[in-house]
This record gives structure tokens, C-alpha cells and sequence, in this order.
């Protein structure tokens, strides 16, 4: 692989990053939820792996199983209220 081809190749890499940084903490902000406001990209991730379910899959869409009584409740239900009114 050329110098210039792994340079375009960082670049776009870097750029995804970003996207996803900004994505994250828009969604934060739009949540409401003062927690939420507060967390960094890592304490997101770090949340959405501690967080148990299964993965379901049907009518051509992927839906997660929480178990009763779950870590974060709230800010779960705040996520979820957020990506579904996207």
C-alpha cells in the first residue's frame, strides 16, 4: 500500500471518528436527560456494552431485549425514546 493511498485511507478514518464523536453528543444533548449531557463517547460505549439484552431480529429490523431490571433504566429509556423519534 502507497504513502498516499494509507494517508487518504487515515483521513477518512479520522473523519468517521468525528462523525461518530459528533453523533454521539448530539444525541446526548437532544435526550434531555442531565446524565446523559454529561458522558464523553467512552462512557457511552462503556454504558451500551454493561447493558445485558439479546438481540432480536424480525420484520426486516433489529430490536433489543432488556431484561427487567437492567442497569440505568432511565437513561436507557431516554436513548431509546431518542432513536425512535429520529
Amino acid at each position: 500500500m502507497s504513502q498516499h493511498t494509507r494517508k487518504k485511507l487515515n483521513a477518512a478514518r479520522f473523519q468517521c471518528a468525528v462523525l461518530a464523536y459528533n453523533t454521539i453528543r448530539w444525541m446526548a444533548l437532544l435526550s434531555g436527560n442531565a446524565t446523559l449531557k454529561r458522558w464523553g463517547p467512552q462512557t457511552v460505549r462503556t454504558f451500551l456494552i454493561r447493558v445485558a439484552g439479546k438481540l432480536l431480529s424480525g420484520a426486516n429490523q433489529l430490536r433489543i431485549k432488556l431484561p427487567p431490571q437492567h442497569l440505568h433504566p432511565k437513561v436507557w429509556e431516554d436513548w431509546a425514546a431518542l432513536s425512535q423519534s429520529l
